[in-house]
């Protein structure tokens, strides 16, 4: 980093829009530009600027020579920040300056990348008409994970990206699918000593599947070990009687007209046997 004092004053300006002063700093000291602003924000003054949305002193920047494709040590470009602060006007303002859309930060992502990982559609719509390689949805789950980002439905996100449909016809990608519910939950057996290890350590439920997804071998009602897990978690060691009735049976259950339900008799109703389903932690 060059003059240490110059680059705060720099910073400061910029944080409290004196413009006037930020073009004098330049025409003193042009290769500011270029440089981190600080050793805490490793961004040059326009990744800055982009990070604070400030449309105006981008403008300003660039035109004072600022390079659209510098961000500082951080390597997360201006349009990198556009995309994560979701700002499609600048996104498109830097695109028409000539940023190049397939730079990769050190991360290894572009500027879609960010976009999409954030949730940010309409840059990330933007930016697929000129750009269309992405990410597997996994590998953005698994990055937001790390990163602790708030949830993103990115299957759906990108399915809609694809086909390029409009910002106003997404549907909420921020809504998390509700929970599987079982009629007929097991402790699953398969799960690994590692595996229940790290559980047990991390307070966390069983892992639950449907009874009739496992082999008879390994359905709790014929193992030792299978019926103390469902016992110690507050679960049914036998099938469930509902689960016996089959598939068809329960079908024709859910096509008997409202009518004819309401017209059993009181007997008929008490015969009924009415399993709580059990959602899934």
């Amino acid at each position: 980093m060059g003059n240490t004092n110059v680059n705060k004053i720099m910073l400061s300006s910029i944080e409290k829009q004196k413009y006037d002063k930020i073009v004098e700093i330049i025409e003193k000291y042009p290769q500011i530009l270029s440089e981190d602003l600080s050793q805490e924000i490793q961004s040059t003054p326009l990744a800055r600027a982009v990070w604070r949305n400030d449309i105006y002193l981008v403008d300003i920047l660039i035109k004072n020579g600022a390079d659209v494709d510098n961000g500082g040590s951080s390597s997360i470009t201006p349009l990198m920040w556009a995309c994560r602060r979701d700002n499609a006007y600048l996104v498109s303002n830097l695109v028409e300056y000539g940023a190049k859309i397939v730079t990769k930060s050190n991360e290894g992502y572009t500027a879609l990348d960010y976009a999409i990982v954030h949730g940010n559609y309409r840059p990330a719509l933007f930016l697929f008409e000129f750009y269309q390689e992405t990410l597997e949805y996994f590998d953005y789950y698994q990055f937001a994970k790390d990163r602790d980002y708030r949830y993103v439905n990115y299957e759906v996100m990108l399915s809609n990206l694809k086909q390029k449909v409009p910002y106003s016809q997404l549907p909420n990608i921020f809504k998390k699918p509700e929970k599987k519910r079982l009629i007929d939950p097991v402790v699953d057996p398969r799960e690994s000593w590692k595996q229940l290890i790290v559980r047990q350590i991390d307070f966390k439920e069983p892992p639950l599947v449907e009874r009739t997804e496992l082999p008879e071998n390994l359905q709790p009602q014929n193992r030792f070990w299978g019926k103390v897990r469902q016992q110690i978690n507050g679960l049914s060691v036998q099938p469930s009687q509902r689960m016996n009735q089959g598939d068809e049976g329960q079908n024709l259950q859910q096509n008997i007209p409202q009518e004819i339900k309401s017209s059993k008799s009181q007997d008929q109703e008490h015969s009924n046997i009415h399993i709580d389903q059990v959602s899934v932690g």
